[in-house]
């Protein structure tokens, strides 16, 4: 059996932070995390991500130990250690590359998954789709060719 969607490689791990200094500091002393980018999010399409009108907040990626990590910290009203209110804290989602966003979500939907919405965010494309658990898995294009956040944010 063909797989629904090429993928170009392992892109990221999100992981929900509650303290964005206080994870950072951690990550760096007690892991040795490379920042590589850190930006401030908001907008309709992370609203659209999160569930949440109004939602802001920062992500700061880097490698551990030549992995993509992201932290992100999001502002909001519920309480994330509560299950089912919104994004709990914690690893969030892996992240997959692909060279062509449109195709993965039309072979996606085709296939009867129900994808998210296709979402633009500071110039990366991608969309999120549940397992048969519901843990999210985020199909991502970047632009250039890079095929994580680290390639598109070093230039690499």
């Amino acid at each position: 059996m063909a797989p629904l969607l090429d993928v170009k490689g392992f892109s990221h791990v999100c992981v929900r932070v509650s303290e964005m200094e206080r994870a950072l500091a951690f990550y760096r002393a007690a892991l040795g995390f490379d920042v590589v980018f850190d930006v401030e999010l908001s907008g309709p399409s992370l609203e659209q991500v999160t569930g949440e009108p109004g939602a802001h907040g920062r992500m700061v990626g880097g490698l551990l130990g030549g992995t993509t990590v992201e932290l992100l910290e999001i502002d909001s009203q519920a309480d994330p250690a509560v299950a089912g209110s919104g994004p709990a804290l914690g690893y969030t989602n892996i992240s997959l590359s692909v060279d062509d966003l449109e195709a993965a979500h039309a072979a996606m939907t085709g296939a009867g998954t129900e994808p998210g919405p296709v979402v633009d965010i500071g110039g990366v494309r991608m969309f999120f789709v549940g397992d048969p658990d519901g843990t999210p898995i985020e199909i991502i294009e970047y632009p250039n060719g890079a095929t994580t956040s680290a390639q598109l944010w070093r230039r690499t």
